[in-house]
């Protein structure tokens, strides 16, 4: 389960486009309308001019779902513009060069020889079903295999990157003549995956393998979660895996966090109004956006 919730949350680039070879899915236990989690930051001190509304989003949204209200809509049309993680993952084809660049390099090991016996079966059970060929996976580092397998799960539970909610927003900002920026570039954000030491991306590839079974599962708490706004859960969901190591959350997390903060900081300097819209995980817990943001003087109101 925990592999699943840190991608959903944390990645917006990963979920490349593709097919599944498993059969048609069964509806998933979902909660149909929802008021998913939003805050307002607005200045105290001299200096703090502008706005910003702070919205945590899942990256792959069913169809048959209604997660806008009327205070999500108010807060957009108060928007100027709005921010998200990462622009161009509409160019699927510059995407996946992108990845391909960061994530084929020579001289791997045979993908199952990158973690232990008693799971290989499982693992090509994982790689059948995802229609990726076992000769591609090979040629990827650990960190870029696990990822292409993890998502290609999500596929199988029929969900597409093309459901997003970052997606959706930026048609509707686009078509109402507002600008569309972002946080980080794909190359950043896969970035901090081809960075992690071969010891932590095996780590993560046995955990796409062990939690297979539990996908489905991981998605609906983690759906279910969102759609109610209930954040004690989002963080319990994502507060695990990957991110129990403290130089992993360190990595993947909070330093990120921290960057979009000084970011973010500099924006609310200048006159006008922003609505961010990110991976939930970045707005839960401790090491939130808008509570470091509470710290450096910014009111903060949980407004849905």
């Amino acid at each position: 389960m925990r592999i699943i919730t840190s991608i959903l949350t944390l990645i917006a680039s990963v979920l490349l486009s593709g097919c599944s070879n498993a059969p048609a899915a069964p509806p998933l236990n979902m909660v149909k309308t929802g008021t998913p989690a939003l805050w307002k930051v607005s200045g105290t001190q001299p200096g703090q001019v502008g706005v910003a509304y702070m919205f945590g989003t899942i990256h792959i949204l069913p169809d048959d779902v209604q997660w806008r209200t009327p205070v999500l809509e108010a807060a957009i049309a108060d928007s100027d513009r709005l921010v998200i993680e990462v622009l161009g993952l509409e160019d699927t084809r510059n995407a996946a060069k992108i990845f391909s660049r960061l994530a084929v390099s020579p001289g791997q090991e045979k993908l199952d020889a990158r973690i232990k016996p008693s799971l290989r079966d499982e693992l090509d059970r994982i790689v059948d079903a995802s229609n990726i060929s076992e000769g591609s996976l090979n040629r990827m580092e650990t960190w870029a295999a696990a990822l292409s397998l993890a998502s290609a799960q999500t596929r199988n539970l029929g969900l597409k990157s093309s459901g997003g909610v970052e997606k959706k927003l930026t048609a509707q900002f686009e078509s109402a003549g507002k600008p569309v920026e972002a946080l980080e570039t794909i190359e950043l954000q896969l970035g901090y995956f081809d960075k992690l030491p071969e010891a932590k991306q095996r780590q993560m590839l046995t955990s796409v393998v062990e939690e297979s079974d539990d996908a489905r599962e991981a998605f609906e708490h983690l759906f279910n979660a969102w759609m109610t706004g209930n954040i004690e859960q989002i963080v319990t969901l994502t507060d695990s895996g990957i991110l129990t190591d403290p130089q992993t959350r360190q990595y993947l997390l909070v330093a990120r966090n921290l960057d979009w903060v000084d970011q973010l900081d500099r924006r609310l300097q200048r006159p006008g109004t922003s609505l961010v819209a990110v991976g939930a995980a970045h707005l839960a817990g401790p090491d939130a956006v808008q509570a470091t943001l509470a710290k450096r003087g910014y009111k903060i109101e949980k407004i849905q």
